[in-house]
């Protein structure tokens, strides 16, 4: 006999984009970047916390350097 499981899908909170995608018996901390705004979070499976890790970077043009 199969059961069928149940998939949950995760969504960063920032933009909305699909991180990843859990089953109902997942659990600890997970890290993972989202693919369209680039922060990366840890995901806490169980209790569905997000804690932000970091943030996308900022682009560096040229003339933009503090020395002269």
């Amino acid at each position: 006999m199969i059961k069928e499981a149940s998939i949950m899908r995760v969504e960063c909170p920032a933009c909305g984009y699909r991180l990843l995608d859990k089953g109902d018996k997942a659990c600890g901390p997970v890290q993972t970047k989202c693919t369209r705004c680039k922060r990366v979070w840890e995901v806490e499976l169980a209790t569905d916390e997000f804690k932000q890790i970091s943030r996308k970077s900022k682009t560096r043009r040229k003339g933009d350097s503090d020395s002269p």
